[in-house]
Order: C-alpha cells, then structure tokens, then sequence
C-alpha cells in the first residue's frame, strides 16, 4: 500500500509540474496525462492487491498447521492434567485409609 501511494503521490507531483510550466499544452493533452496517471495507479493498486492475495494463500495451510499443532498440544495438555489430578487424588486416598486408627480409651468386654 505504500508502494502505491509513492506512485500516486510522485505521479500528483509530475502532473503538477507539467501544469505549471506547460504554456504549450493544451487542455486536452493534460485530461490525457491524468487519464493514463489514474489508470497507472488503479493498475498499480491491483497488482499489489493480488500480491497480496497470493501470499494470504499461500500462509492459508501454514496457519490451519499451526492451528491443528495447538489442538494438539492443548489436548495433550488436558490429559497431562487430568492425569495429575487423578493421581493426586489416588495419592490423598491412600493417605486418608492407611493413617492410624485412633485408639479406644476404654477396653472391650
């Protein structure tokens, strides 16, 4: 886009140029000046935009990879935690069932 508005501003600037020091030109040579000026620019202004076009396709399958990578690893993430949920949890169980039962004060009959 900057490329385009250099082109548009030095084309405003040379059409400046030639209006201000042309007293042998007529006004129909500098409608054609500007005709083919407009037509530069607008043809300057669709190449860029398929430039763009073509490279916003081609970074189209990178992004849906990268896209699919960090599914990935966000699933894988999920199960690491569940896991270490899961284990935590077994791990506090065991801790609860094995720890000493407290002792009667008072003897059985």
């Amino acid at each position: 886009m900057k490329r385009i508005t250099s082109i548009a501003t030095a084309l405003t600037a040379l059409f400046g140029l030639a209006v201000s020091g042309c007293d042998k030109k007529t006004s129909e040579d500098l409608k054609q000046k500007a005709e083919e000026t407009k037509q530069t620019v607008e043809r300057k202004a669709k190449e860029a935009k398929e430039a763009a076009d073509k490279q916003i396709e081609k970074a189209k399958p990178k992004l849906k990879e990268f896209g699919e990578k960090a599914n990935d690893a966000t699933q894988e993430a999920m199960e690491k935690t569940k896991e270490a949920a899961n284990s935590a949890a077994e791990k506090l169980k065991e801790a609860t069932n094995t720890s000493p039962q407290p002792v009667s004060p008072t003897p059985a009959p």
